[in-house]
């Protein structure tokens, strides 16, 4: 594995080094230290220079776990490094279909998508392609009842309240288009596809909105908020001003979730699987900062 990375940041190429990969080799390879502390003095040691990694789901959502180690943040951490287990099956999926796009049109062949990303996007899920996939699966699953309310449940902020105030404000008309994107309910014998949702508006904004409502489930962003929870009471209890944390937290879990979103609707929908791996990583990063600003 490298140990260097190169970024883009605004206009400018960024060289980062993996500090992980760093603190395990410091005492073989030396010079690694001394390319290490030449690349950290040019920053300040509160900024985070962003690295290939921050595109990569499964790294991206353990990046913030030495961190929390080093505080003694563990229950956020556990929280984590689960949802980094959970959802590697299906981050390996999204990677592989951005290969096949890159290796498509390196060779100058035409990469046939799940469906049309410029005009739709379909629903999110928190299960579907996850390890519980088929404990989700009520015709799988040993505890039916209970696989029967997730799936139910398993739905997007699209499906909210607050999907439909912005429907309204915004004049949202919706279509549905077909797609290959298998449905947590599909077998070979009887095959179940997700619909895409195209979003019908004359709001530029208020059509990544809604996209970006369509990629961000319930339950994930229900989890994310319980784990965020915990870390505000660990700092309450470590003896931060109460309404100081709280206000930061939820900064942080929302400019988190938003960067996320919206930064993965907008390369989904210009770029395809390669845009949405990519718009993640630079809206995950776009969230930390601004959340850093206002906090």
């Amino acid at each position: 594995m490298d140990f260097i990375y190169i970024s883009v940041e605004g206009d400018n190429l960024m060289c980062t080094i993996n500090p992980i990969m760093y603190q395990n080799q410091i005492d073989k390879l030396p010079q690694i230290q001394q390319d290490y502390e030449e690349v950290k003095n040019t920053v300040d040691k509160e900024n985070k220079l962003p690295s290939i990694f921050d595109i990569i789901p499964t790294f991206r959502r353990v990046e913030r776990v030495p961190d929390k180690v080093e505080h003694s943040d563990f229950v956020p951490e556990t929280g984590l490094v689960a949802l980094a287990v959970l959802n590697a099956p299906e981050d390996w999926r999204d990677m592989k279909s951005a290969y096949a796009q890159i290796k498509a049109s390196a060779l100058g062949e035409k990469f046939t998508p799940s469906y049309d990303y410029k005009v739709a996007q379909h629903p999110f899920s928190f299960f579907r392609g996850t390890l519980l996939h088929k404990f989700v699966n009520p015709k799988t699953s040993p505890c039916p009842k209970l696989a029967k309310w997730l799936f139910k449940n398993d739905t997007t902020l699209w499906n909210t309240k607050l999907g439909k105030l912005v429907t309204e404000k915004y004049n949202i008309d919706e279509k549905f288009i077909d797609t290959t994107v298998k449905n947590i309910t599909h077998t070979e014998q009887n095959p179940i596809f997700i619909n895409a949702n195209k979003f019908i508006t004359k709001s530029t904004f208020g059509e990544l909105t809604a996209r970006a409502m369509t990629r961000t489930t319930k339950i994930g962003t229900a989890v994310l908020g319980g784990l965020e929870a915990a870390h505000l009471i660990k700092e309450i209890s470590d003896g931060e001003n109460a309404i100081k944390a709280t206000a930061k937290s939820a900064i942080n879990l929302t400019s988190s979730i938003a960067g996320i979103g919206y930064g993965g609707a907008i390369g989904a929908k210009y770029f395809g699987p390669v845009g949405s791996l990519v718009g993640m990583g630079l809206g995950a990063i776009a969230g930390n900062n601004i959340s850093k600003l206002i906090g």
